[in-house]
């Protein structure tokens, strides 16, 4: 079993520049409801009276998708998640030594104390509730699972192992996640960030190591490099691992409706969404295409409501203009084979 949360409500908002209106996420929750995401992480409500408005109104639209509510380990964090009506919420702080001196200012025990309080509070509020080790992959690992434990007694629903800064590569969450997993069975989510463009790649290894929910963005959003992309990692389910839950044809209009909100535009070579992903130039790879698509494409464009081009340039062969256009003389194509070979590109 694989579940997807998507946070572009929440960390999206963390991208630079970027902050939707209510309508756009009512549009966006849709949209993501529509696909079959599992959860829709809508906002972090204590944040200002504006996100807690909004994150009301998701909660009210009554979708399919589970509402996640975001929170610091403080009561009055958790009691504007319950005023919202979610029924999840995701409860983070840090605990390495980075965090207790320079974000926290407190000793361990009185960090730890905090974060069981708040967990404790919100299970006896009902809450089902993500408990989210803030960069859990640069905390020594013994302290790490002696509070994920603690957590466990407490009853918590699900455990974050958190890349906060991209500190991970996929050996070592593999590795990081399978240690764990012999010390708790509180199931697992991950949330990898892309400083060093391996947020995905860190994801899908989670996956493999036992993680059962993988954070994603709409486009990859989030604070500086953004996280796991939404598209890449539910497409790399469907090819390498056989989950075909999500509607992948959803996810153009999806990237280009964030694209349009956020006025931030989707790179040409973006995997999956990106313009040129089914586009192909050299003379080969196109004449080995129309012959053979898995030639060069490991997902069907069709798969992601997307097209195949081939690009006519000055590395084009003959066999691609008599494959495009069987029916034209030779003459022609030798007319045409002569004028592409003669231009720049």
């Amino acid at each position: 079993m694989i579940q997807i949360l998507d946070t572009t409500l929440r960390e999206g908002e963390q991208t630079t520049s970027v902050s939707f209106n209510t309508n756009q996420k009512i549009k966006i929750a849709k949209l993501l409801d529509q696909f079959g995401i599992d959860f829709i992480e809508a906002g972090h409500p204590a944040v200002s009276q504006k996100i807690k408005e909004d994150v009301k109104t998701i909660v009210n639209l009554n979708l399919n998708a589970n509402i996640i509510g975001h929170a610091r380990a403080t009561k009055e964090d958790i009691d504007a998640v319950l005023e919202c009506g979610c029924k999840w919420i995701g409860i983070f702080m840090g605990l390495n030594d980075l965090s207790l001196e320079h974000k926290y200012h407190i000793t361990r025990e009185q960090a730890e104390k905090r974060f069981l309080d708040a967990l404790n509070y919100a299970k006896e509020n009902n809450l089902k509730v993500r408990c989210s080790l803030e960069d859990g992959s640069r905390t020594n690992f013994n302290d790490w699972i002696n509070f994920a434990k603690k957590a466990e007694e407490i009853g918590v629903d699900r455990i974050s192992v958190i890349d906060t800064v991209g500190a991970m590569t996929p050996l070592r969450i593999f590795e990081f996640i399978k240690k764990i997993k012999q010390e708790i069975k509180t199931e697992l989510h991950v949330h990898c960030h892309n400083d060093f463009g391996m947020a995905v790649a860190n994801s899908l290894t989670a996956y493999e190591a036992g993680v059962i929910c993988i954070d994603t963005t709409i486009n990859g959003l989030g604070e500086r490099a953004g996280i796991a992309s939404l598209s890449t990692i539910c497409a790399a389910l469907n090819v390498f691992y056989g989950i075909k839950k999500y509607d992948l044809t959803l996810l153009p209009e999806i990237s280009k409706l964030i694209e349009q909100y956020t006025k931030i535009k989707v790179s040409a070579r973006q995997p999956i969404i990106g313009e040129n992903v089914f586009t192909h130039k050299g003379g080969l790879h196109s004449s080995a295409v129309l012959e053979n698509p898995e030639t060069y494409e490991l997902i069907s464009p069709e798969v992601v409501n997307q097209k195949r081009k081939i690009v006519l340039g000055n590395m084009v062969g003959k066999k691609v203009l008599r494959k495009l256009n069987h029916k034209l003389p030779e003459e022609e194509i030798n007319k045409i084979f002569y004028e592409l070979k003669t231009r720049q590109g």
